[in-house]
């Protein structure tokens, strides 16, 4: 028998439950392990989903507070209807003679939807109310003056070409040509006038966005926000494109110079009015300009004398002159007014009209009057 260590099956034994002592210890270690990582993430997604609610709700007040408008309430102060004279054979105008009356002084305004003035009575559009004005200073034994309607929607300078003969035909002894940057656009010989709905104007939510726009007002407000951006890039760029496009432009240059042939040939003064677009602030941000002063260099090659009416409407509020604000872009009766005081005093300072169409009296205020004479009270 060996006098050294004795293995005893107890040993053995130990031998054999040691390793799975250690395995079930590994086992159990790694299992605390992975439900601490399983703790961690819950509550790192739950910490997460909170400051997510947390910030969506603090935009959302943010957006209810400072950038939510009233609620909108729908209204139109446009006519509730429009009238044509008995005996009128357009929509345009008031009745008048084909052939001009003797003694008779009359100026044509050839244009579009600004001269037409879509959306109003007729005797509001600035031709009627120019005509107003020239007539103030007229007395019995002084021949007529009237200011002729030629207008029509959806017209470009093309047209407007043609139209003149008619103008010249019947009498014209002024042309006044309205013109706006949309003018270069082709256009069939005959258009149908204004078309479609405006793709510049105010954002309108749809779909899902308008199911949840009644209580999470967010998502409309970044989608009103994209839309103005890219509307305002689109508005922009469309016009830009009409005068850089060579057959755009090419057309209304020669547009333009052919109503000048006809003037002289017929022996027809013929002077032009620039309206700006009402689309867009008409203020020292105003990207147009470019674009009135390319027009103001075509009109003075041809020689005709011209009004731009960006000065006498900047910094005007656009819900001022709008038709419809944030919706229909042309002038309202405000915006005619304007154009027509302008017009007037224009055509006075340069003497385009005769000296018994100038109106003598003016005043800076009306504000009352001293009733016992009827005098004016400045």
């Amino acid at each position: 028998m060996s006098t050294g260590s004795t293995f005893t099956y107890r040993d053995s034994m130990n031998l054999s439950v040691e390793p799975l002592h250690r395995s079930a210890r590994t086992g159990d270690r790694q299992d605390s392990q992975k439900k601490r990582v399983l703790r961690s993430f819950v509550s790192g997604l739950l910490i997460m989903s909170i400051s997510l609610i947390a910030t969506l709700l603090l935009v959302e007040g943010i957006v209810r507070v400072f950038f939510s408008p009233a609620a909108i309430q729908r209204w139109s102060d446009r006519p509730a209807y429009y009238f044509k004279p008995l005996a009128s054979e357009t929509f345009q105008d008031l009745p008048y003679a084909a052939e001009k009356p003797e003694g008779t002084y009359r100026i044509a305004v050839l244009g579009d939807s600004f001269t037409f003035a879509t959306q109003m009575q007729l005797t509001d559009a600035f031709p009627k109310q120019l005509e107003r004005i020239l007539r103030m200073s007229q007395t019995e034994d002084e021949g007529a003056v009237e200011v002729i309607n030629y207008g029509v929607p959806g017209y470009s300078t093309n047209n407007e070409a043609a139209m003149m003969k008619r103008a010249i035909k019947e009498g014209a002894d002024l042309v006044i040509l309205q013109i706006t940057l949309n003018d270069p656009q082709l256009k069939p010989y005959a258009p149908k006038g204004i078309t479609g709905k405006n793709e510049f104007g105010s954002y309108t939510p749809a779909g899902w966005v308008h199911a949840v726009s009644s209580f999470w007002k967010t998502p409309s407000f970044v989608l009103q926000r994209l839309h103005n951006s890219e509307t305002h890039r689109a508005y922009v760029d469309y016009y830009f494109d009409l005068f850089q496009g060579s057959r755009t432009k090419q057309s209304f240059e020669k547009a333009v110079k052919l109503i000048a042939r006809r003037g002289n040939r017929n022996e027809v003064p013929v002077i032009a009015v620039v309206f700006p677009l009402f689309g867009i602030p008409v203020n020292d941000s105003y990207p147009f300009l470019p674009l009135h002063t390319l027009i103001h260099t075509l009109l003075a090659k041809d020689k005709i004398p011209y009004l731009d009416l960006f000065e006498h409407y900047k910094n005007i509020p656009l819900s001022r002159i709008q038709l419809v604000p944030g919706q229909d872009f042309h002038p309202n009766e405000i915006g005619h007014r304007i154009a027509a005081e302008a017009i007037y005093q224009w055509l006075e300072q340069e003497q385009h009209i005769p000296e018994s169409l100038i109106v003598h009296q003016k005043f800076k205020r009306r504000l009352d009057i001293r009733p016992e004479k009827n005098e004016p009270v400045e």
